[in-house]
């Protein structure tokens, strides 16, 4: 079982692309930045929507829920428009308020862009975040295959990104419950839920209801063609029957289907 992250507009920054003064190759093969880059070094990044700040990495350590010793979190701060030190991630019982670090950036559209001389800090409660505690390491490969689309996939779907163009249609503290079948996550629904869509790194490929009814107008007019249609049997129902027609997808999802 999973939660949707917060919704798209935020208090704070919840994911930095900088240009930082460390190796990304050693980010993606888990390697803790060393004690010398966090002696509360300022760097310069941009925040998802732009702006301009300055930050500071204060401290890391490993994620005690990976299993796999693989995942750091970092503690960062960032400079406020008081100039006063503020906590990138604020925590909560579930998430604490520390930082993931991944290579590349991810632009407003939610595409991702391979950059070695970027990265981005995602807080453990936004998407980016999530999905890699979720076991979707973009720098791991299970069966053969590269965990990077299911990464996307999974950061798609916990927004509820249907037509993957950046627009989230979840709502904070919405019960989801995500899995795949490639053995990474395990269907472990809720009473009420029912099959909601199939998803890949652009977003659903199928539509069996949305998440939020007010979802369904943007849906309607921008990607309508992902809606399962109606009437239609054997064509996105659940999700073994979304697996059959859309091979693309990689992750689903059930959710609590809601009326106006």
């Amino acid at each position: 079982m999973a939660q949707s992250p917060r919704p798209e507009a935020k208090q704070t920054p919840a994911e930095l692309n900088i240009s930082p003064s460390i190796k990304p190759k050693a980010i993606e093969s888990t390697v803790p930045l060393t004690q010398d880059n966090l002696q509360a070094t300022e760097i310069v990044g941009f925040d998802d929507l732009g702006r301009k700040l300055t930050f500071q990495i204060r401290g890391a350590e490993v994620d005690p829920k990976d299993p796999e010793k693989e995942i750091y979190l970092y503690t960062v701060f960032y400079k406020d428009n008081n100039q006063q030190w503020q906590n990138l991630c604020k925590g909560d019982a579930t998430y604490p308020a520390r930082a993931i670090v991944l290579q590349g950036s991810w632009d407003s559209t939610g595409a991702y862009n391979a950059n070695d001389q970027l990265v981005t800090f995602s807080c453990a409660n936004g998407a980016l975040g999530k999905c890699v505690r979720f076991g979707y390491k973009p720098w791991k490969t299970e069966q053969g295959k590269s965990l990077r689309d299911y990464h996307q996939a999974c950061v798609r779907m916990v927004r509820a990104d249907y037509c993957g163009d950046g627009v989230g249609h979840t709502k904070n503290g919405t019960p989801i419950n995500l899995y795949d079948f490639a053995g990474i996550q395990k269907s472990d629904p809720a009473p009420n839920m029912q099959f909601e869509a199939a998803w890949s790194g652009n977003g659903a490929q199928c539509i069996n209801h949305v998440r939020w009814p007010e979802g369904l107008d943007y849906v309607k007019r921008v990607c309508p063609q992902r809606l399962a249609v109606p009437g239609a049997k054997n064509q996105c129902a659940t999700a073994q029957q979304a697996r059959q027609n859309f091979p693309q997808a990689l992750l689903f999802n059930d959710s609590i289907v809601r009326t106006r």
